[in-house]
């Protein structure tokens, strides 16, 4: 053994002690927490509509084949279908510095106002709804679908356990940080220095038993959002993932831990080790607000998806406010909380009054979908896919707050994965994205 590899044993015993210590720790804190039992799960599973057995393709979506013929039209289980041709030439030719809003309550020539009036389909938060279209062959196309009550039955015992769940759970991850976003799984690095590998940006400064309960969390709202859309989005959409996620050789979701599904609430945590993993690149994020936009994917059609596991709306407006002008960064999309940002919006060179009197009583924080002419009113248990690639953006929040659990597929971070694989070759280690091993 040369004199250079006896200096870097060191090094690696303590990489391999720490590996054995997160694993360790992570048996424990699983251990603790209790498990369900298997008829406690499978509750769960038919209470969460995890159970949905009927999948069908948008085809027969389309071909008016509801899996409940008795349900109402525009219901979750037989979606309104409306046909609706994309206008590239509709709304602000430009993409920097337009706010959408769904009322104008300020004289800011940025802003721009998603109603009725303007043109758009304003979709109730009672209504399933699926636009179409039809691309170049004649073949049918989903361009926005749009799922209400994917939670089931609204019971009050029921809703008022899934909101417990899901507001436990997302301000534990993100700690009720308004504006702020936090990327689970895979990422490409700062854009100065891009390199693949598993996101951190919601782990900083944590010990390493926190720091896995965290990921347990967050994997778990990932995995329930995945396991939602597998059950009751069109065939389609899922597969179509699942095939280029194969395709590119991408991993599944992970964390620097590589935790399986364990969902957790006030009763004994729920653990499905043998769940399928979902993608790579996962968002869970309060308060988002996003200008108008567009995201190169590597996916194609109606991909983005999007769950709201929770929102609420300030009984009592806020106080008259000056706007700001966004900035150009990605940054700036999260406005609302500019103040813990670290590129905070520079202010506007002539301060504009807010007329709070004239917000939307229902808030905002809606999502638009500008060619389409669309926008999807935001309420607790909507689901949604749209596509990435056509401009899109939020209304002004206006009092209301979103805890919304996403997956995107970013063009840079496949980017990033193809260029890292050209060199030494990219495996998942032991339970990255498939579980953990050691409780199967």
């Amino acid at each position: 053994m040369s004199l250079a590899q006896n200096h870097r044993l060191p090094t690696l015993f303590r990489r391999l002690q720490q590996t054995s210590q997160q694993q360790q720790t992570s048996q424990q804190i699983s251990n603790n927490r209790g498990l369900a039992s298997h008829q406690e799960k499978r509750s769960l599973v038919y209470k969460l509509n995890l159970a949905c057995s009927q999948h069908r393709s948008l085809a027969q979506v389309l071909a008016n084949f509801p899996v409940d013929p008795q349900a109402p039209d525009g219901t979750l289980f037989n979606p309104r279908i409306v046909w609706r041709t994309r206008n590239l030439e509709f709304g602000p030719r430009t993409t920097r510095n337009i706010i959408l809003t769904d009322t104008l309550s300020r004289t800011d020539p940025r802003d721009f106002v998603c109603s009725e009036e303007n043109g758009f389909y304003r979709v109730p938060v009672t209504e399933s709804v699926i636009f179409a279209d039809r691309d170049k062959d004649s073949q049918a196309t989903a361009e926005l679908i749009v799922l209400r009550d994917v939670f089931g039955d609204d019971s009050p015992e029921e809703r008022h356990s899934l909101h417990g769940i899901s507001k436990l759970l997302m301000l534990r991850v993100l700690n009720a940080t308004a504006g702020h976003m936090a990327q689970i799984g895979w990422n490409a690095g700062p854009r100065h220095a891009r390199v693949f590998q598993a996101a951190k940006s919601y782990t900083k400064n944590l010990d390493l038993e926190t720091r896995i309960e965290h990921d347990l969390d967050s994997v778990a709202a990932l995995s329930l959002t995945w396991a939602l859309l597998k059950a009751l989005a069109p065939s389609d959409i899922p597969d179509t993932i699942e095939k280029t996620l194969a395709d590119s050789g991408l991993p599944k979701i992970a964390t620097r831990d590589g935790l399986d599904f364990v969902w957790s609430s006030r009763a004994k945590p729920t653990r499905f080790p043998l769940i399928a993993s979902p993608p790579p690149e996962g968002y869970l994020t309060v308060d988002y607000s996003a200008s108008l936009h567009t995201d190169h994917a590597y996916v194609p059609g109606a991909c983005a998806v999007s769950l709201n596991v929770g929102r609420k709306v300030d009984v009592k407006p806020a106080p008259p406010t000056t706007a700001a002008a966004p900035a150009s960064s990605v940054r700036s999309r999260l406005r609302s909380g500019a103040k813990n940002s670290k590129t905070p919006a520079p202010p506007s060179r002539d301060p504009l009054f807010d007329d709070t009197s004239l917000w939307p009583e229902s808030g905002g924080g809606n999502f638009v979908d500008m060619s389409l002419r669309v926008v999807i009113e935001q309420a607790t248990g909507t689901l949604f896919m749209f596509n990435p690639t056509h401009r899109h953006g939020t209304t002004r929040l206006c009092g209301a707050h979103n805890y919304t659990a996403s997956f995107t597929f970013s063009q840079h971070i496949k980017d990033a994965f193809d260029k890292a694989n050209k060199g030494p070759h990219i495996e998942a280690g032991k339970g990255a994205g498939d579980g953990n091993f050691d409780l199967k």
